[in-house]
């Protein structure tokens, strides 16, 4: 089972999947885990990234910024490409994936990308059974203290907060769109943090129970 927990950068996913994995093993009684990107650079786990040579940080925050539209976009589908082909074994676990293919989507297109030709690329990866978007104004990340990355940021290497909030604003407007296209359940990711994980255990609770009936009858596809 795989669930996308999707929204723009600084907004809280990570904190948020961390308190659900331990809610989903110790409420439901679960297998559960997490996958990420930066999940590749484990060469046991990806024997076909063994190539890569550096570390993730260094991809992420300075190869990532200098790469070029299309070809950026590429790397990023084929890092979602390589978590997918292992998620689709692991069909009887619980997974959450912080943002998945979609989040690259919105950040693409809000670099300026083509939209359709975004979305094209990811109809070749599974759906996740659920997906909740986390909706925040990139002001209150700001006012949070985010450290902004330079990729997050519309690849710029200041930095800065104008730079972070005008790519998110406009991250955020992607999307919201896909998210009212494809009825994706939205959260203000702005309210408190037990509010917000309240929140997050309401909508996912259903599709837990059914989980754990079908693993009682003997069946997990």
């Amino acid at each position: 089972m795989l669930i996308n927990i999707l929204g723009g950068d600084g907004g809280g996913k990570t904190t948020q999947v961390a308190r659900l994995i331990r809610w989903v093993r110790e409420r439901h009684y679960l297998p559960v885990d997490s996958v990420a990107k930066r999940d590749i650079f484990d060469t046991a786990t990806y024997p076909e990234c063994d190539f890569f040579g550096v570390p993730y940080e260094h991809v992420a925050h300075r190869c990532l910024p200098n790469m070029r539209g299309t070809a950026r976009a590429f790397w990023l589908y084929y890092m979602n490409a390589v978590l997918a082909s292992e998620i689709e074994q692991r069909r009887d676990v619980v997974v959450f994936h912080d943002g998945y293919w979609h989040k690259h989507y919105a950040t693409e297109a809000a670099m300026g990308l083509d939209p359709d030709w975004l979305l094209a690329m990811g109809s070749a990866l599974p759906e996740p059974d659920l997906t909740i978007v986390f909706d925040i104004d990139p002001r209150e990340i700001v006012r949070r203290g985010h450290v902004h990355k330079p990729y997050e940021s519309g690849c710029d290497f200041a930095c800065s907060d104008a730079s972070f909030i005008a790519q998110q604003d406009k991250v955020r407007f992607h999307l919201m769109r896909l998210a009212c296209e494809r009825g994706y359940r939205v959260v203000d990711a702005a309210q408190d943090e037990d509010a917000l994980f309240a929140t997050l255990c309401t909508i996912i609770a259903p599709l837990l129970e059914t989980m754990v009936v079908r693993r009682g009858s003997g069946v997990v596809a």
